[in-house]
């Protein structure tokens, strides 16, 4: 059975956006208290980055894209999402480098 044009699947494939990081990481304000989330996630995305070529062999490995995937920073998923309002090519699914590559068009 074929889907119509105006099917929400085919609609999000075509125009919509997902946005799929891991650990998001920033200043998080919980109950007035605020939880700086950074401290942790920044060093450990640094190191997951700088040994990246020593974890690629393990990502067939079940659940290591939880366990290995670097942090994000919560500046570049948002300019992820002004990219992904701003331009029209820009559609899909996206992964944490897609992420990272969206946010660096929008901040030059």
């Amino acid at each position: 059975m074929l889907e119509s044009a105006s099917s929400p699947k085919l609609l999000l494939v075509s125009t919509g956006v997902v946005l799929r990081p891991g650990f998001i990481y920033g200043k998080r304000k919980v109950d007035g208290f605020e939880i700086p989330l950074d401290v942790i996630g920044e060093p450990l995305e640094r190191l997951l980055l700088a040994v990246e070529n020593f974890t690629k062999p393990l990502s067939s490995l079940p659940a290591s894209d939880l366990l290995l995937a670097p942090p994000v920073s919560v500046d570049d998923v948002a300019y992820a999402v002004i990219n992904a309002v701003m331009d029209d090519d820009f559609f899909g699914v996206f992964t944490i480098e897609q992420i990272k590559e969206a946010a660096a068009k929008v901040r030059t």
